[in-house]
């Protein structure tokens, strides 16, 4: 989704830090002095999907140790089940 200048609603090219502001390259120029101060969009976007992909890695992991954990007791299980009916 593009992010519109909150000024003159052009395409968006930086933002405030911690802040839903967003501004093109022409009104950030004219209303900040430093632009260092500034987040760039682009890096931000870039940020949150690596963020979103460390999180899916860490679901993916979570859901096969899971898996794993099933099979194992699933297994305790059937040799429980399969003891007992020895012993009868």
């Amino acid at each position: 989704m593009v992010k519109k200048c909150i000024i003159c609603e052009a395409e968006a090219v930086y933002k405030i830090k911690d802040n839903s502001d967003f501004y093109c390259q022409d009104c950030a120029e004219e209303n900040f002095a430093d632009l260092t101060m500034l987040v760039k969009v682009e890096e931000e976007a870039q940020r949150l999907k690596e963020f979103l992909k460390e999180k899916m890695v860490d679901l993916v992991r979570s859901e096969e140790e899971l898996n794993q954990m099933i099979i194992i007791n699933e297994k305790k299980e059937d040799d429980k089940q399969d003891n007992k009916d020895r012993e009868d």
